[in-house]
């Protein structure tokens, strides 16, 4: 069972920006997954991103940061079933000639088809903070609705990833329990553990995967009530 942190000085999700990063945060409930998410995100963009991957059930009972409307309409995307953010067939190399020079590196051209497998909204995204210049950040919350379609290694995943990277977009995906193999992808990887969302301030995010130049310890629990970024997140 890991430890439960006391320290004071609590680490800041502020960290998982400092460099070209993705985080991956997994667990339950939904409710408490997506604040936390939205916590995240926020401590590393004031303005952030949100592709909300949705099917056709009903809202959620407990509303989140979309059905708050924390979340500036410009800057949302919702599907309107799972199968929107499934990703799409590689393109032939035969094909990616047509697009790029002869002589363009190999480099590139990996590139361009780990952004081509990207579901077309995810493309959309990326090419629209792409454009604006400067380092963004997008949250791809339940992307658990779309786990079985994505590979299961975190071999497999790592393109996806840097399809995002490269635009330059920080990806910070969540998903509901249980994860694959493929979250060791990410250069972060967070736990969470919490009852309700009426008890958020006593579960825990436990941190699975850090960077070094981070302020989290692998193992080491920390309970939520003692991230002052999660105040804003958990207002009702």
């Amino acid at each position: 069972m890991p430890s439960e942190t006391a320290n004071p000085t609590a680490p800041s999700f502020s960290a998982l920006g400092l460099g070209p990063w993705a985080t991956f945060l997994w667990g339950d409930p939904r409710s408490v997954l997506n604040r936390v998410l939205y916590a995240m995100v926020r401590a590393n963009d004031p303005a952030p991103f949100w592709l909300d991957i949705r099917g056709p059930d009903p809202a959620p009972a407990e509303p989140g940061p979309v059905e708050l409307g924390w979340i500036a309409q410009e800057r949302l995307f919702l599907t309107r079933e799972p199968a929107e953010a499934r990703p799409q067939n590689a393109p032939r190399s035969s094909a990616l000639l047509n697009v790029v020079r002869s002589d363009e590196p190999e480099v590139v051209i990996a590139r361009l088809s780990d952004f081509l497998r990207l579901p077309s909204i995810a493309q959309e995204v990326v090419s629209r903070l792409g454009a604006s210049g400067g380092q963004h950040v997008v949250a791809i919350a339940n992307s658990d609705r779309v786990r079985q379609d994505y590979p299961k290694t975190a071999e497999g995943v790592r393109p996806v990833i840097e399809a995002f990277l490269a635009g330059p977009v920080l990806p910070f995906f969540a998903a509901t329990s249980p994860p694959g193999e493929g979250r060791w992808a990410f250069d972060f990887v967070f736990e969470l553990r919490a009852r309700d969302l009426a008890h958020w301030e006593d579960g825990l995010l436990i941190p699975e995967k850090v960077r070094p130049e981070g302020r989290f310890e692998v193992g080491r629990s920390i309970r939520l009530g003692s991230l002052p970024e999660l105040r804003e997140a958990f207002r009702s």
